[in-house]
């Protein structure tokens, strides 16, 4: 967990977009981009460098948490 909650917070626009997923629930990357003012190519990126640690994934084009995400998710608020 510390692993993943460090993986998160080592890069702002990880952060960010961890945000989004979590205040507005599941999004397009396109919205995601919108919410989180950054470019649609840098939300795809760190989009796929998430996912890869499993901490989201892609059902017909929106992004949502799975479980382990809404566990960092959690732990992430808590340390704001």
């Amino acid at each position: 967990m510390e692993e993943m909650i460090g993986f998160v917070m080592g890069n702002k626009q990880r952060i960010r977009i961890m945000e989004v997923i979590g205040s507005k629930g599941p999004q397009s990357a396109t919205k995601i981009a919108k919410f989180s003012h950054l470019t649609a190519p840098a939300v795809g990126r760190v989009l796929e460098d998430i996912s890869e640690k499993g901490l989201i994934k892609e059902n017909d084009g929106v992004w949502n948490f799975t479980d382990l995400g809404i566990e960092v998710q959690k732990e992430l608020k808590k340390r704001a």
